[in-house]
């Protein structure tokens, strides 16, 4: 069978595998991501906890960048599927190259930011001289992570969008396995490479990165024997160029963009308005969110699977398909999460003790969660909808319904229930539930509406 029979293939393959066996892998996957910076802390701990505190604090800066190119690849699953999907295969090879040459060079620019401004981050963060000096370390040997992260998500892209996203897994796997190594390595000064604590840790990032990408590739080139080039006409055909594949890409990556990022900066300004409520509400919220974190990703990867789905579907060109897919996804999506929701509250003061013995937290705590259980439903069916209207090519509808809720309803009711009515914690968690649903219902309306099958060329009933 020859590489363009192959890549037809691919699709229906995908499609007859189903949504959980293409979401399961990518919730292990992105729980395994998180997983490395949850390692980096955990054993600079044994260096010192300034350098713990230290590195805690950059996460943010350094999880942006990947977030924005997680985002973009969004219109590379998007064009990829609907190609697969359609049995367009003779643009496949050049298109794949197009997507790890653009992750490329927004790596290497990424780098290049970085490395202007490493010396300098800790201190715009506002942190003492010491913390400073300690960021500055890490990022310096921390920057080649960020070029060789880009391209390996280009690499994920491929695999992800060809529905092979157990392979992805075992990349991921591979790279935190190698982490875990290289860290208790250079912590126990097994290997003495003659770097500071912050500094080891860095490299063994960069290391498990690297080795996490050659995995990648390897099952890109080496085992599902995808080339880059393509033969024939498709080579000078001007719609699998360079340009045209970005002008598609970027037309729904840019504005998917804007959203989480839009998202990292609320909830930074909802951290403000929490801080002003005390310790005890910090420290609850910080527990809080640990705890949720894995039925979130769960929602999470559904709803990628669900947009690699219909992706192919929309290029197949059929509604009736897409409409079953979308429902599929949020029972899988609201049923899976709530599950996990509803085990982490039944069992919260043995989930809160992993981290506090404080009665007072264990108490609030237990009635945060009970408010996830109905709050979560809402955001589980969002990222379903969203990633289905987005991949439709009704991108702008989404992003400004969401950033205008998380602005002019999520952030001023925070403010008016946690502050000013004195409700504290338990107000902010209804804001947010509030907020929610309003989008929830929105982008519900949205999709009933049907407009993406218009901007998808697709025929309505």
């Amino acid at each position: 069978m020859n590489k363009l029979t192959m890549s037809a293939t691919n699709a229906n393959d995908a499609l007859e595998r189903g949504l959980l066996a293409i979401s399961l892998p990518l919730f292990l996957e992105i729980l395994l991501t998180y997983l490395i910076n949850f390692t980096d802390v955990l054993f600079l701990n044994y260096v010192s906890e300034a350098s713990a505190a230290a590195v805690g604090t950059l996460m943010p800066v350094i999880v942006i960048p990947i977030v924005i190119l997680h985002s973009l690849s969004i219109g590379t699953t998007a064009v990829l599927g609907r190609m697969l999907g359609a049995g367009e295969t003779e643009g496949l090879p050049r298109n794949y190259r197009h997507t790890v040459v653009f992750n490329t060079g927004v790596g290497v620019a990424v780098m290049l930011v970085y490395w202007l401004c490493y010396q300098h981050i800790g201190r715009w963060m506002g942190l003492d001289t010491e913390m400073a000096q300690l960021t500055s370390a890490y990022l310096f040997m921390f920057l080649p992570a960020l070029l060789i992260k880009s391209v390996q998500i280009g690499y994920s892209s491929i695999l992800n969008v060809n529905g092979w996203t157990k392979l992805n897994l075992w990349a991921t796997l591979t790279a935190n396995s190698c982490n875990i190594v290289l860290n208790g390595l250079f912590i126990s000064g097994w290997i003495n490479t003659g770097l500071s604590g912050v500094e080891n840790v860095a490299v063994a990032s960069t290391l498990s990165f690297l080795v996490g990408l050659l995995v990648a590739m390897y099952f890109v080139h080496g085992y599902k024997k995808i080339g880059f080039q393509s033969g024939g006409e498709a080579c000078v055909k001007q719609q699998y160029s360079f340009t045209a594949f970005m002008r598609q890409t970027l037309k729904i990556g840019v504005p998917a963009t804007m959203e989480p990022m839009s998202y990292e900066l609320n909830r930074f300004f909802i951290t403000i308005v929490v801080i002003g409520l005390g310790t005890l509400a910090v420290s609850t919220r910080i527990y809080s969110l640990n705890l949720i974190l894995v039925p979130v990703i769960f929602s999470q990867a559904i709803g990628v699977g669900n947009r690699i789905l219909v992706s192919y579907l929309l290029g197949k060109g059929d509604a009736a398909a897409i409409e079953a897919q979308i429902k599929e996804s949020i029972k899988a999506s609201v049923l899976g999460s709530s599950a996990m929701l509803l085990l982490i509250w039944f069992f919260s003061d043995y989930a809160f003790g992993i981290f506090t013995d404080a009665e007072d937290i264990l108490a609030l705590g237990a009635v945060l969660i009970g408010i996830d259980m109905l709050r979560h439903p809402a955001g589980a069916t969002n990222m379903v909808v969203v990633n289905s209207l987005v991949v439709a090519g009704d991108v702008r509808y989404p992003v400004v319904i969401s950033i205008a809720s998380m602005w002019l309803i999520c952030l001023p009711l925070v403010y008016v229930f946690g502050v000013v009515l004195e409700y504290g914690l338990y107000g902010v968690w209804i804001a947010l539930l509030l907020d929610e649903y309003f989008r929830c219902i929105m982008i519900l309306g949205r999709w009933s509406a049907r407009r993406w099958q218009r901007m998808s060329m697709l025929p309505t009933s």
